[in-house]
């Protein structure tokens, strides 16, 4: 069972979790993970594309929206990707998920962000998985 967290923003703009995803997704690059940054559709990747070009204007986070057959570290998508975390940016559970070392879901204080993600933990936990929730004030 993979491990599972839930990260609490304070915040209820969408550009915080979209910062606070690149942020997660470049450390967890820097520790050698591979990573899949599920969105909710093809513009969503575009958008996470971009911000991952820009949020830090210091480092080169490579990333792409294609595995290239795996040499793509960090991958946006919408659709199946490899990745051993996987970044869920989207409103339902992905049919893998269970194949995953470990699942981050980033929540926002907009109230269709929050309620979405009080299901996706649910169904966390009716899998089997225990859920860790962090509370993350900046």
């Amino acid at each position: 069972m993979p491990r599972v967290d839930f990260y609490i923003l304070r915040q209820a703009e969408p550009a915080q979790r979209v910062h606070f995803c690149c942020r997660l997704a470049a450390r967890a690059w820097r520790e050698g993970l591979g990573v899949w940054i599920r969105t909710r559709d093809a513009s969503a990747s575009e958008q996470l594309d971009e911000a991952l070009w820009t949020f830090d204007e210091a480092s080169f986070i490579p990333h792409g929206t294609t595995s290239l057959d795996g040499d793509n570290p960090i991958v946006i998508n919408h659709e199946a990707s490899p990745g051993a975390l996987l970044i869920n940016l989207a409103d339902s559970l992905p049919e893998d998920w269970q194949e995953r070392d470990r699942i981050a879901e980033i929540i926002t204080a907009d109230e269709a962000t929050r309620q979405a993600g009080r299901v996706r933990y649910r169904d966390y936990q009716q899998a089997g998985a225990t859920p860790q929730t962090h509370r993350i004030e900046h």
